[in-house]
C-alpha cells in the first residue's frame, strides 16, 4: 500500500471527518492485515477511544494480528470494557503477544489492572518463556483475589517440570509467607525431592509463620517415599553431626511417622543432649502418636532446663489435644 493510501486509511479509522461505524470497522480490519507497525499507534488510539464497541473489538483483533507489544497496555485496559466482545478480543490478542518483550507491560498490568486484567495476565505468563515470566507468575500466588491465586497455582501445575521445579524451589525464599505456603504445597504435589532439605528447615523453624511450617510439613509428607528412615534415624542420633542437621533429620522423621521413625525420636528424647530433646519432643508431637506421651512426660519431669522443659510441655499438650479429637 502506498503512503498516500495508508494515510487515507488512518483518517478513515480515526473518523475525522465523521465516518460511519462500518467504515471505521473495515479500516481497522484492513490495517490488521497490513503487517505494518506504523498502523499500531492509530489502532491503539481507536481501541482506547472509539465510541462504537465493534470498532474497539476490531482494533483489538488488529493489534493482536500485528504482534506489536506496544499494544499490550491498551489491550489490558480493554479487559474491563463494558462489552464482552471487546473483552474477549482483547484477551485473545494478548495471548498472541506472549513474549518476553511484553513483560514490562505485564508488570504494569499487575500493579494497575483490575481482577480481569490479572486473570488474563496469569494466562499470558503461562505461555511466555523465561525465568522472569515465571517469577511474576509466582508473585500472583499472593494476589489479593482468590480467583487470581487459584488460576496462578493451576497454571504453575501445568508448566513443564524442568522449568517450574527450580523456580518453585527458589521461591521458598520469598519474603511473603502467603506465597511460601502456596509454593510449598505445589512442590509437594510435584514431588520435587530436591526441595526436601529446605522444606525441612521451614517446617522446623520457629521464625516462620505457622502456615508456612504446616505447608512445608504437608509437602514433606507427600514425599515420604523419598525419605530413608534408617539414614535419618542414624543422623538424628549421631552426636558428632551438626545440631541443625540432626534437627532437620528429626523433622523428616516426623513427616515419615513410621514405627522406626517414632523410635528414633524417642531415642533422641532419652539422650544426653538437652537441646536435641526439645527438638525430638516437637517431632513426636507432629507425629501425633499417643504412644510417645509417657516418654514425653518422663522427659518433662527430668528436664533441668526450664526452656526445654517448656518446649516438652507444649509438645505434650499438643499431642494430648490431637489424641482427643
Amino acid at each position: 500500500m502506498s503512503a498516500e493510501s495508508f494515510a487515507r486509511l488512518v483518517v478513515a479509522l480515526r473518523g475525522a471527518p465523521e465516518r460511519p461505524m462500518k467504515v471505521r470497522l473495515q479500516a481497522a480490519l484492513i490495517m490488521g492485515r497490513l503487517a505494518d507497525e506504523a498502523a499500531v499507534p492509530a489502532l491503539i488510539e481507536c481501541l482506547e477511544n472509539d465510541l462504537d464497541y465493534p470498532v474497539r473489538a476490531a482494533c483489538a483483533l488488529a493489534v493482536g494480528n500485528l504482534g506489536d507489544v506496544r499494544g499490550v497496555e491498551a489491550l489490558f485496559n480493554r479487559l474491563d470494557d463494558e462489552e464482552e466482545l471487546v473483552r474477549e478480543e482483547a484477551r485473545l490478542a494478548l495471548l498472541k503477544l506472549a513474549r518476553p518483550e511484553a513483560l514490562p507491560y505485564m508488570y504494569a498490568a499487575r500493579e494497575q489492572g483490575g481482577t480481569r486484567a490479572r486473570l488474563a495476565l496469569v494466562e499470558l505468563l503461562a505461555q511466555t518463556d523465561g525465568a522472569e515470566s515465571g517469577a511474576l507468575l509466582v508473585e500472583l500466588l499472593g494476589d489479593r483475589e482468590p480467583s487470581v491465586r487459584e488460576k496462578a497455582a493451576a497454571s504453575l501445575r501445568k508448566l513443564d517440570a524442568q522449568r517450574v521445579g527450580p523456580l518453585l524451589a527458589r521461591s521458598l525464599e520469598h519474603p511473603s509467607y502467603r506465597i511460601k505456603v502456596q509454593v510449598a504445597r505445589l512442590l509437594g504435589e510435584r514431588r520435587h525431592v530436591e526441595s526436601i532439605p529446605r522444606l525441612a528447615d521451614l517446617a522446623g523453624s520457629p521464625l516462620e509463620a505457622v502456615e508456612v511450617q504446616a505447608a512445608a510439613r504437608e509437602a514433606l509428607r507427600a514425599m515420604r517415599e523419598a525419605l530413608d528412615v534408617q539414614k535419618l534415624a542414624a543422623e538424628a542420633k549421631n552426636p558428632e553431626l551438626d545440631r541443625e542437621q540432626r534437627r532437620r533429620s528429626l523433622v523428616l522423621l516426623s513427616a515419615l511417622g513410621t514405627p522406626d521413625a517414632l523410635q528414633a525420636c524417642l531415642d533422641v528424647l532419652a539422650g544426653p543432649d538437652e537441646s536435641m530433646r526439645g527438638s525430638a519432643a516437637q517431632a513426636l508431637a507432629e507425629m501425633g502418636n499417643p504412644r510417645a506421651l509417657p516418654a514425653l512426660r518422663e522427659a518433662e519431669r527430668k528436664s533441668e532446663n526450664a526452656r526445654i522443659g517448656k518446649v516438652i510441655g507444649i509438645s505434650i499438650r499438643k499431642l494430648e489435644r490431637s489424641g482427643s479429637r
